[in-house]
C-alpha cells in the first residue's frame, strides 16, 4: 500500500511516495507519519509562555512566567523531535521540492535552535521572580511566534496547497 499525498494541481506535495522495502525505510516513513502529530506540543508550549510573559508584564506578576524555564524545556525537546520527524517525513531536499516545502524545512530546522536561545536567555524561576526578562529574551520570543505562525501558515501551504487560508 503506498502513502499517496494528492496530486491535483494546488492541492499541496505533489509527491507519491511508494511505501518503502526495507525494515529502516519503513521506520523512517512511519517514524515521519508522527510529525503532524508532534509538531503541536512545543507550538502550543511556546504560544502558552508567550502569554505568560505578556501577563506577567501586564499585571507587573513576574510570578506569572517564573516556571516558562521549565516550559521551554519542553518546548525545545519537543521542537528537535518535531523537525526530525518533519525531515522522516518530507524526505532529503529534491530539485523538484516546491517552495513552501522548501521554506517549511529550512524554518522549521532552525525553530528548535531558537527554542534553545529562548531557554539559555530565560532567567530561573528564582531570579525570574525578582527580576523582569531582558530584552534580548522578549525579542527572540517575538521573533520566535513570527516564526511559528509563518511555519503554521507554510505547513498549511504544504499539507493543503495554496490559498488554504483564502477567506
Amino acid at each position: 500500500m503506498a502513502m499517496a499525498w494528492p496530486t491535483e494541481p494546488g492541492m499541496g506535495m505533489e509527491m507519491d511516495h511508494k511505501k518503502p522495502k526495507t525494515f529502516g525505510g519503513r521506520l523512517v516513513s512511519w517514524l515521519g507519519a508522527w510529525h503532524p502529530a508532534v509538531i503541536h506540543f512545543p507550538i502550543a508550549l511556546l504560544l502558552t509562555v508567550a502569554l505568560l510573559e505578556v501577563l506577567a508584564a501586564a499585571r507587573k506578576k513576574p510570578v506569572y512566567n517564573a516556571g516558562n524555564k521549565v516550559l521551554l524545556a519542553f518546548a525545545t525537546a519537543g521542537g528537535f523531535a518535531a523537525a526530525a520527524l518533519g525531515w522522516a517525513n518530507a524526505g532529503l531536499p529534491a530539485a523538484d521540492d516546491g517552495t513552501a516545502l522548501t521554506w517549511h524545512r529550512w524554518i522549521g530546522t532552525l525553530i528548535p535552535f531558537v527554542y534553545l536561545l529562548l531557554w539559555r536567555l530565560k532567567r530561573p524561576a528564582e531570579t525570574a521572580v525578582n527580576q523582569p526578562s531582558s530584552r534580548l529574551y522578549e525579542t527572540t520570543l517575538v521573533v520566535a511566534v513570527a516564526l511559528i505562525l509563518i511555519q503554521a501558515y507554510l505547513g498549511g501551504d504544504v499539507t493543503h496547497g495554496a490559498g488554504h487560508m483564502a477567506f
